[in-house]
């Protein structure tokens, strides 16, 4: 299947699927990335609410990416 064939079949899938085809390539990218998931653990242990964004500024940042 080439590249093009893949972008075609992910427009058709739904905003769930694209989200959890999101997480898997993210995975696959950081997997042997010790410094990542030391960074994510520690982001996601933090308990501070003033480092934690909303779901629409968490959108609104990615959307910038």
């Amino acid at each position: 299947m080439s590249f093009e064939q893949l972008k075609r079949e992910v427009t058709g899938l739904s905003d769930r699927e694209q989200a959890e085809l999101i997480r898997y390539t993210l995975q696959l990218r950081h997997a042997n990335d010790s410094e990542y998931r030391r960074e994510v653990t520690e982001r996601l242990n933090d308990q501070d609410k003033s480092h934690w964004l909303t779901p629409d500024e968490f959108e609104r940042r990615l959307g910038k990416v």
